[in-house]
């Protein structure tokens, strides 16, 4: 039986060719393309940044494209999906943006190397026994009173936009998916020392912003249908 790492690798090999392409459809108006969103609301100032589960680059291009002062670094599993990320940074030429095949899991980096770290469309896509060491990963490498944003799946308010995302998980996303989409991000966020702090809504995603408490101890982690 394959672990979860392998089939993430396995699944990304393929969807690397097409993966761009959700992003040309659903976050082609940048007013509502919540990875421009992130990058709006950091300072173009000298602070580390990590992209975690960064996939073809695009969240991290967006920051390093808007925050020339910004140092992104952008881990995946995937070699297939960083090798279009490269691909991009070198083609813009991006000197303030790096990519490192990593496991989110257990990450190579020291406690509080990071002001500021994101993930996005990625949680949705993990059994409980991987967001759990994940998001304790993640509050290890955030600085206390940094910044964790999620960009991930949210229901959409429009008509037109609920139509089609009624169709869109059950062919695409894995069974939990309508579990998670009624997460309570303040209790889940607050098993992990991270605060709420505010959550946008977009189309069809929403930005979760929260900070990282040095004065908030992890407790242990429940299911997300009970968070």
């Amino acid at each position: 039986m394959k672990s979860h790492d392998e089939k993430v690798k396995i699944i990304y090999k393929v969807l690397s060719k097409v993966y761009d392409l959700m992003d040309l459809i659903l976050f082609s108006n940048n007013m509502s393309n919540p990875r421009k969103a992130l990058a709006a609301q950091l300072p173009n100032v000298h602070i580390k940044i990590l992209d975690v589960c960064c996939g073809t680059g695009n969240s991290s291009i967006a920051i390093g494209c808007k925050n020339s002062n910004n140092s992104v670094v952008g881990i995946d599993l995937s070699k297939d999906m960083l090798k279009i990320a490269n691909k991009k940074t070198l083609k813009h030429k991006f000197s303030n943006i790096t990519f490192r095949e990593m496991n989110a899991m257990y990450m190579d980096f020291q406690d509080g190397s990071f002001d500021v770290v994101t993930i996005s469309l990625a949680l949705h896509e993990m059994p409980q026994d991987v967001i759990n060491p994940v998001l304790a990963e993640i509050k290890r490498v955030l600085k206390a009173g940094g910044k964790f944003y999620i960009i991930d799946w949210g229901k959409p308010k429009h008509f037109i936009s609920s139509i089609l995302f009624s169709v869109f998980p059950t062919l695409f996303e894995p069974k939990g998916f309508n579990q998670f989409l009624n997460i309570s991000w303040d209790k889940l966020l607050l098993q992990y020392g991270l605060e709420l702090e505010n959550i946008e809504d977009y189309n069809f995603t929403k930005l979760i912003i929260a900070i990282g408490k040095e004065n908030l101890a992890c407790v242990k982690p429940k299911a997300l249908a009970e968070a």
